[in-house]
């Protein structure tokens, strides 16, 4: 993983371990310690799922006592989901004996539709929210939709819209946030268009999927 980042420059990784979170601790250790003992410093973040309320608390503790930069909270559908991963986050580190508010959280919006069409606020609601990353892909598989609509030239309208309401919710709260590129193979001029796209849509910017993804873009 440390190679896959350009040298010289930090770098945050985000570790997906969302498939098995839950037993995840003994292959995550290896990858935390290697980038803490990497020349080019940057976060580690852990990919998981919403934790549930039976071994949620159990399963995230073990995570926390690794010391990552924060989780990626995958499939999130809102306000309520943030403050349930929040108050965890906040029994784990008590538990552990860490700084209150030290674990970040980024959530991932897309797969649960709900999210975009609440009109709550994000604003204030956890200080360890620190941005949102949209995931186009989870998005047009939980509406059935295309991406990109080929017959109307520009991208579907679920994705117009749920990309216009991440952006808007994250400057309402003061948040980051992304937007996470397909996995689709892109050419260098592809790839680069998306980035600025991306930016001119007034996301903080783009994260990528692949090594290969990511070295284009530390080129350009």
């Amino acid at each position: 993983m440390s190679a896959d980042i350009p040298a010289g420059r930090p770098g945050t990784v985000i570790v997906d371990i969302c498939e098995d979170w839950t037993t995840a601790n003994s292959r995550v250790q290896p990858i935390l310690d290697r980038r803490a003992s990497d020349s080019a410093k940057g976060p580690t973040l852990l990919r998981i799922g919403m934790p549930d309320d039976d071994n949620g608390q159990d399963a995230l503790s073990p995570l926390v006592t690794l010391q990552p930069a924060g989780f990626v909270l995958s499939g999130c559908g809102g306000l309520a989901d943030i403050q349930k991963l929040d108050a965890m986050l906040r029994v784990a580190e008590a538990e552990n004996g860490l700084q209150a508010g030290s674990v970040a959280i980024l959530a991932e919006v897309g797969e649960m539709p709900e999210f975009f069409l609440s009109s709550h606020s994000l604003r204030g609601i956890s200080a360890r929210l620190k941005g949102l990353i949209f995931d186009g892909a989870a998005l047009a598989r939980a509406t059935a939709s295309q991406t990109n609509n080929a017959m109307a030239g520009r991208p579907g309208a679920p994705a117009l819209f749920a990309r216009a309401a991440t952006v808007l919710k994250a400057r309402q709260a003061d948040l980051a946030c992304y937007e996470l590129l397909t996995q689709e193979p892109l050419s260098l001029e592809e790839l680069r268009a998306k980035r600025d796209i991306s930016l001119a849509d007034g996301f903080s910017g783009v994260i990528a999927c692949s090594a290969a993804q990511l070295a284009m873009l530390a080129a350009g």
